[in-house]
């Protein structure tokens, strides 16, 4: 949900409480002003009637009882109680037009004129309450409603213009690399915080640019020191392997260090292809059939599936094609097959389930699930055999995050299941 949106929603909810405490006063000051209204109206007809009754104005006292909105009537004794009072009241009488009560405000009094007292009832339709809380109800609704088109134009609005150059950053920033050496223009703006936002990502890009270049030569200088003594160790010990004086003992030393030195030129290899992977150097993808790389990958062990009397076999429903660096995706496939002869048993078997959107490797071996914890993190050897170092499934972890791929694993019917899929 965009930022404007989630605002917008906001004002919206909390706009409803206070529209219906709005909808409250108006109500109680709607009916108080209505009250006094008629309140001052009766006061003011019962003056007019008492100066009629003063003038013996027979005529309009006659017209203004038969109206229907008054009630004159001479009383044999004066009420003590009424004697100078006015009495306001509320009341419900008969609507002829709607057929209904209707409210009315009521008033009251006694009044004595010469020696009679008159006693006078004067009363006023008033508002019903329940048309009146309908029509504030439907006026909050209107209102509620117009603020909501006015929220969704507004928003429409904002995000267009005011927020334009934010959006420009985020794209920018979305296709940033900091491989390329070239940091992305932003859009300049008026408004101070995104100018500074501005600033503070060119910044960081910068050093971010200046870091991964410090990090790449350290990489490649690194590798390339390390990787020449190995060769210098590696063409000495072929010599020395050479040599017809060396002894059995010696010549066991000898193996060993040379199968060091080997494992030695794996790790210096492996580590400098996920530092490669980790920095994103590898930028070309295409359009790449998972079978194919699985039948090559199976050419290329086809000799310890032989040696460990594995059956292979492939289940496939349709060509998983996915676009990735053809070099990381055979990298991936190797290690999760090596992954798979390493860790079986002899005379066991490796079967492929390839679909369109996933690729699954299954095999046999340890009849336990592998601890997912630590599966594929680095340098964590799961195999006894010499040659592993501890580096294939993180290696097949980080092929598959960078590439859009997600590499799962399950321990189901004593069988170690790896499973490919796009995201």
């Amino acid at each position: 949900m965009r930022l404007l949106t989630k605002t917008s929603l906001y004002y919206l909810v909390l706009s409803i409480p206070m529209l219906l405490l709005s909808g409250f006063v108006c109500y109680y000051v709607i009916t108080q002003e209505v009250k006094d209204s008629n309140n001052e109206l009766l006061l003011n007809r019962k003056i007019q009637i008492v100066q009629y009754l003063k003038n013996n104005d027979t005529v309009a006292l006659h017209f203004i009882v038969n109206s229907g909105e008054a009630q004159i009537k001479r009383v044999s004794k004066f009420n003590s109680q009424l004697a100078g009072k006015t009495i306001f009241s509320d009341t419900l009488i008969l609507d002829k037009a709607e057929n209904e009560m209707a409210p009315n405000r009521i008033i009251t009094t006694v009044v004595p004129i010469g020696k009679e007292n008159y006693q006078i009832k004067i009363w006023r339709s008033t508002l019903e309450f329940d048309e009146l809380i309908e029509g504030i109800l439907s006026l909050l609704a209107i209102i509620l409603l117009f603020l909501f088109i006015i929220s969704i134009l507004i928003n429409f609005w904002v995000s267009k213009t005011l927020w334009k150059p934010f959006n420009t950053t985020v794209t920018s920033l979305e296709t940033f690399s900091a491989s390329t050496n070239k940091l992305p223009s932003f859009e300049k703006t008026s408004i101070k915080e995104f100018a500074a936002l501005n600033n503070s990502l060119n910044t960081m890009m910068e050093k971010m640019i200046a870091d991964y270049n410090s990090q790449k030569r350290f990489t490649e200088n690194a590798s390339h020191e390390i990787q020449t003594p190995l060769a210098v160790i590696k063409s000495k010990i072929d010599l020395l392997m050479q040599s017809d004086n060396l002894k059995a003992y010696e010549m066991k030393l000898i193996a060993g260090i040379d199968d060091a030195c080997f494992k030695l030129t794996r790790l210096n290899q492996s580590l400098l292809l996920l530092t490669k992977i980790e920095n994103r150097q590898f930028k070309i993808a295409e359009k790449v059939s998972i079978v194919g790389i699985i039948d090559h990958s199976l050419l290329l062990f086809d000799e310890q599936i032989k040696a460990s009397k594995l059956t292979v076999s492939k289940n496939i429903e349709e060509d998983f094609s996915i676009d990735i660096n053809p070099d990381l995706c055979l990298i991936l496939i190797n290690n999760l097959v090596q992954n798979a002869i390493r860790h079986n048993i002899e005379g066991g078997s490796i079967v492929f389930f390839i679909e369109n959107h996933s690729v699954t490797i299954s095999n046999t071996g340890k009849e336990e699930s592998l601890d997912t914890t630590t599966l594929f993190e680095r340098f964590q050897k799961k195999s006894t055999c010499h040659l592993s170092i501890g580096l294939g499934l993180s290696i097949a972890k980080e092929i598959a995050e960078v590439s859009g791929l997600t590499l799962d694993y399950k321990y189901v019917s004593d069988r170690h299941h790896f499973k490919l899929t796009t995201r």
